[in-house]
């Protein structure tokens, strides 16, 4: 007789599974998995060191296809086996560095967080043309092909804030209609070449604590035709570009913003001797 895992009853419409253990050599026959569409392992936020779900295998993403949401922070994921029904994952706060998908399957999946993982390649994305919102925060990512992102056209948000991305690349033209936030700040971005991207509904772009020193307004006001926000400081931005550029967008209605705030800090003061608008450059 299989062991029937039951549901904690801490959260309303949700199937919480806690003090259990997932391995890749598990026998997983030895269990029944409850039929709920809104799954957690773990009681995430709370602290809970009883619940390992190192993997989603094949099998079990099988067993699990009538779960719709699925909730695993904290339970050292490291690799899982999507499912076509899955609509929204938050596998934040662990180990996480592969998630594999199938060509020709119709995910439907939306919703992602994979924030605070080992992610150092994403081409998983390729395989999910329904996501709406992708969190990548504080990853592994150092290059990315935007192109990978060329099907995700009901994307409006997107995070790729805290990696150690150096260079961003497209094949092409690319043009994501939705998409509304970008998120780019503290990673190690010398060059934006935004030339060949159409995002025409952008209203928040974050390039903070990068490496940045100069910006095209040309592909600004091509690329981010309804840009609202952009946030710079924390750059290396040449003060002779920096002056011109914040004029120009102060001509097409965007405001320059800090991300970050010095709060008063003089050790801040004395390492940017000159700024435009409180925005360092050198």
């Amino acid at each position: 007789m299989p062991r029937k895992l039951e549901c904690n009853e801490q959260r309303e419409h949700v199937c919480e599974i806690s003090n259990f253990t997932i391995v890749e050599s598990m026998d997983l026959s030895e269990y029944e998995f409850p039929d709920h569409p809104h799954l957690a392992f773990g009681m995430f936020p709370h602290s809970d060191d009883s619940t390992y779900v190192v993997t989603i295998t094949k099998e079990l993403a099988d067993i699990l296809q009538s779960t719709e949401k699925l909730e695993m922070q904290n339970v050292s994921l490291q690799t899982m086996v999507l499912w076509q029904n899955l609509r929204s994952l938050d596998a934040s706060h662990n180990n996480f560095f592969e998630l594999t998908v199938e060509e020709g399957q119709n995910y439907q999946l939306r919703e992602l967080n994979l924030s605070h993982n080992r992610f150092q390649t994403i081409d998983f994305v390729k395989a999910l043309p329904a996501l709406r919102t992708l969190d990548l925060r504080h990853n592994y990512l150092e290059t990315l092909d935007f192109s990978l992102f060329e099907m995700a056209t009901e994307l409006w948000k997107l995070n790729l804030a805290n990696n150690r991305i150096q260079t961003i690349s497209t094949s092409g033209s690319l043009h994501l209609p939705r998409l509304t936030s970008l998120m780019l700040n503290d990673n190690m971005l010398n060059v934006l070449d935004a030339s060949e991207w159409r995002f025409s509904m952008l209203q928040d772009l974050n390039l903070a604590r990068n490496r940045l020193r100069y910006l095209s307004m040309c592909e600004v006001n091509h690329s981010f035709p309804h840009l609202q926000m952009l946030y710079m400081d924390e750059n290396r931005w040449d003060c002779g570009h920096l002056n011109a550029t914040i004029r120009q967008l102060h001509l097409l209605s965007v405001k320059p913003m800090n991300y970050y705030t010095n709060n008063g800090n003089d050790d801040d003061d004395e390492q940017c001797p000159k700024s435009v608008e409180d925005i360092c450059c050198y």
